[in-house]
């Protein structure tokens, strides 16, 4: 780093110290109104907050300090219904190809979720795919066609590869932590009508080793599955189910929890003050953690870079549009195979970098989403087949499909998590010029397993939640 950059970060450090000293003089004056705000009633708090559910930006931490409270004094009273279903041997795949249909299934869904959205948006593909793995095991005929055309996959080839990368994060060591559990929920109410088969409790067990747990589905059935959800995404997610509608008999759900240190960890003079513009005309004060980075990517109309966690398999990617390219155009340009040719052509080339310190949360109910990527029949009840999986009298369909996910980027490395319930209901030599990537205005980014390219975290920043946005 040369003497002029030097001088001008301590530059900004000073002024940020400046700036921190009269937000804590602030923060003491008001510290009794803050003491009084923090009494106020839990339940009522609880019943004035509110999750968007475009944005998933939560209105208030309370409610899920709350929530996360309650979940731990919550008492599983579920009837193991798989305690005589003995997992049978299954081999994973010793070698795994990328995940090329998964890369597909990101970019549709991406431009699903962000068109006409001037809002941030976070999914998990990982964790869909294993929830929707294991509603796929029921479906059959046009319904179970039309799962595999949106979900790019079979189910023997998704189970397959699902299993096997299951298997391999048993194998990876502790300084990447990427844990994932499966469960399913059964409608006590329902046993006498309608009859899970036997073949789709095995198939759910050997591949996804999901249990499947019979209760009454009543607000202590909420809670249960919530608690389960809570515990399995390390309080991350604290809810994933709203409420349980009258004709629901089935929850099939994945969680997903990543805590990834930096592979190189930022020093406190590499975090100086800076700006991000969501706009031509606004812009947020932001904390930026500034280094050099070894991969650089680009191609006609972006440039981006990875930076590596602890385990280099995996890596947070970003995507910086050009200047005079809008995000949304880029998103709306994108397909697999130009995802794919970005991936494959990171370099090994210094380039400096730029990331603002953030945390957001979304949350989305997926099932329109999913129907015009063509999953149509397994929300209609005059269509939907899912006879691989039940006998019943009443038509069986997917009623939901809730996903929620959280994360959070600062100088120590990244947490995420994500939860998905699927909700069934009856009815060369040259030194190169070195580049410059700094996120300063709104970008994709992603948490990607480098090796395989699968696509565990998918989002676009479009402004700092949390941040005031100033106008000029």
């Amino acid at each position: 780093m040369n003497k002029k950059t030097k001088i001008i970060r301590v530059i900004l450090l000073s002024i940020s110290l400046i700036l921190l000293l009269n937000m804590a003089a602030c923060a003491k004056k008001n510290d009794s109104t803050d003491s009084d705000a923090k009494t106020t009633d839990s339940e009522t708090d609880t019943d004035n907050s509110s999750t968007d559910e475009d944005s998933g930006k939560a209105t208030s931490d309370k409610p899920q300090d709350d929530t996360k409270q309650a979940n731990k004094n919550v008492k599983d009273t579920s009837t193991d219904l798989m305690a005589d279903v003995k997992a049978q041997d299954v081999q994973p795949d010793s070698e795994m190809s990328k995940a090329d249909f998964m890369q597909r299934f990101s970019v549709e869904m991406l431009q699903n979720l962000t068109k006409d959205s001037n809002k941030n948006v976070l999914f998990s593909p990982l964790s869909i795919y294993y929830a929707l793995g294991m509603t796929q095991n029921a479906a059959a005929n046009n319904t179970l066609q039309q799962m595999t055309d949106t979900l790019h996959s079979d189910p023997a080839t998704l189970n397959q590869y699902l299993y096997s990368y299951d298997s391999l994060l048993k194998q990876q060591d502790e300084t990447v932590k990427l844990n994932l559990a499966n469960s399913i929920w059964f409608n006590k109410d329902e046993a006498d009508d309608i009859q899970v088969k036997p073949e789709f409790l095995q198939m759910n067990a050997d591949y996804y080793n999901a249990a499947l747990r019979e209760l009454k589905f009543d607000d202590t059935a909420k809670d249960i599955i919530n608690s389960w959800v809570n515990q399995n995404t390390k309080e991350m997610i604290p809810e994933i189910i709203d409420e349980i509608p009258k004709e629901a008999i089935m929850y099939l759900i994945n969680a997903l929890a990543f805590e990834g240190e930096w592979q190189v960890k930022y020093e406190e003079d590499d975090i100086t003050s800076g700006y991000f513009s969501p706009s031509e005309s606004t812009y947020q004060e932001v904390q930026m953690m500034n280094s050099e980075e070894g991969y650089y990517f680009a191609d006609e109309f972006a440039q981006g870079f990875l930076k590596p966690y602890k385990n280099p398999r995996y890596a947070f990617m970003a995507i910086l549009p050009n200047e005079g390219v809008k995000l949304s155009d880029y998103i709306s340009n994108l397909d697999a195979d130009s995802f794919s040719k970005l991936l494959d052509s990171v370099s090994e080339e210094p380039v400096l970098v730029g990331i603002p310190q953030f945390k957001t949360e979304c949350s989305f109910e997926l099932s329109e989403k999913f129907a015009d990527l063509g999953m149509t029949d397994a929300f209609d009840a005059d269509y939907a087949d899912f006879s691989n999986g039940f006998e019943s009298d009443n038509p069986i369909v997917i009623n939901r499909i809730l996903h929620k996910t959280f994360l959070e980027v600062d100088a120590e490395g990244t947490k995420a998590a994500a939860a998905t319930a699927v909700e069934m209901e009856k009815c060369s030599m040259e030194i190169p010029e070195e580049k410059t990537v700094y996120l300063t205005r709104p970008f994709l980014y992603f948490i990607i397993d480098t090796e395989l390219q699968v696509p565990i975290f998918v989002g676009q920043m479009l402004e700092i939640d949390d941040v005031e946005v100033v106008t000029f």
